[in-house]
């Protein structure tokens, strides 16, 4: 299976999963994320994890193709940015994010497009690949 192929089921599967729970329980989720990014502790473990996905996927996958491999080069690439920006200035992705949770019709097209793209994906991952190389 190539590097691709594996990237595209795993970051795919997450998308579908996480988006589907955040639509299915919005409350419970909404009150979690508050209470994350009310703590600087979560903020700077949240940047760290989101800084090294960053990198491994923009180290590992600078494809600059026209097809779908794209998606993982700007998956990579946002989550490197969100990782800069929690360790450099979590004030700012405080504030916006506070801001997209009260707004319902932001926060529910944020998680339907983030399972489209995880559909997607899912589907690019098992029809270019099935098998271990």
């Amino acid at each position: 299976m190539s590097l691709s192929v594996f990237l595209a089921k795993a970051i795919g599967l997450y998308y579908v999963l996480i988006s589907l729970a955040f639509l299915v329980n919005k409350t419970r989720l909404r009150a979690l994320m508050i209470e994350t990014i009310n703590t600087p502790a979560s903020l700077l473990l949240s940047g760290f994890i989101a800084l090294i996905i960053g990198i491994m996927l923009v180290v590992s996958h600078r494809l600059g193709v026209g097809d779908w491999h794209v998606l993982l080069t700007i998956v990579g690439w946002l989550a490197l940015l969100k990782g800069l920006t929690l360790m450099f200035c979590p004030q700012v992705l405080v504030t916006l994010s506070l801001k997209w949770m009260q707004n319902e019709v932001a926060y529910t097209l944020t998680f339907l497009l983030t399972l489209f793209l995880g559909i997607v994906l899912l589907y690019f991952g098992t029809t270019q690949g099935s098998g271990i190389e």
